[in-house]
């Protein structure tokens, strides 16, 4: 008899901890477990190493399997631009070139050892492409490997929040910020496209951060009359209240579990819950 709920993990890797959340099992999903290690970021090697050395730890101790797995990466760990449309390009495989090319632009020779992926989008929008380490990619689906898990996903956390906790929200015209620990990262749209993107590093001040916001806003040179609905989701800091920006109150998106998952399992997991 095959399982009508698949035990289905979600780890989020960032700079100087790892979170995962394990739904429970059975169709009641009464017992969520959930890990969270702390730990000291690798100064000599990339910024993802000691994350990646975490999470073998944990898979190499866990009761992990069978089942899937997301992995989420933190902002700290991905490069984000948007690329114009342009009717010359005709296939998804140009327009992963063309940002590739754009991130080397910016970046210079270091960019050719990213993977960058492109959003699907319509014609005529621009589309949101992402670039990181092939190395880290490398070393997750190592890690995963020698375990009963299957690797479903890797995302970056500024897509899986908004796809998990923002989408459902947000209209034509908006601005969203997702908040971790030290970062930022903006994502704006007007007419439903992706008009644009950034990331920044994060104030602590509930003030600051709406000072962040409006620059951002100012950079991104928003048409319109209004300002766009402002929405923010910051897991890690519950109770958040921004004041006004551009005369704009920012909301603030709660994520909400899954039908029968259990409540989150504490703040140390925060991230992870929002988006199990």
């Amino acid at each position: 008899m095959s399982r009508l709920w698949p035990d289905k993990s979600c780890a989020v890797l960032c700079p100087d901890q790892l979170q995962v959340i394990r739904p429970g099992r059975g169709w009641r999903r009464s017992a969520a477990s959930s890990f969270a290690e702390t730990f000291a970021a690798d100064r000599d090697g990339p910024p993802w190493q000691a994350a990646v050395e975490a999470f073998q730890r944990y898979l190499a101790t866990a009761d992990t399997g069978p089942g899937t797995l997301d992995v989420v990466l933190s902002n700290h760990f991905v490069r984000y631009l948007l690329v114009p449309w342009s009717a010359q390009i005709a296939s998804a495989e140009e327009f992963r070139n063309c940002a590739a090319a754009m991130f080397e632009e910016i970046h210079g020779e270091v960019s050719a050892q990213w993977d960058v992926t492109v959003s699907a989008e319509r014609a005529g929008a621009p589309r949101l492409a992402a670039a990181v380490d092939r190395s880290l990619l490398a070393a997750i689906r190592t890690a995963v490997a020698p375990t009963r898990l299957r690797l479903a996903s890797v995302q970056p956390y500024l897509m899986a929040a908004y796809n998990r906790v923002a989408r459902a929200h947000t209209g034509k015209d908006f601005v969203f910020m997702v908040l971790e620990a030290g970062r930022a990262c903006i994502l704006a749209a007007q007419g439903g496209k992706w008009c644009y993107v950034s990331t920044a590093a994060a104030p602590e001040p509930a003030p600051a951060l709406s000072s962040l916001l409006a620059r951002e806003m100012q950079l991104a040179d928003l048409q319109g009359e209004s300002v766009p609905p402002v929405y923010v989701h910051a897991p890690h800091r519950r109770g958040l209240i921004l004041p006004p920006v551009h005369g704009a109150a920012p909301r603030v998106l709660e994520a909400r579990s899954q039908a029968g998952l259990a409540p989150t399992p504490g703040a140390a997991c925060a991230l992870a819950a929002s988006l199990a």
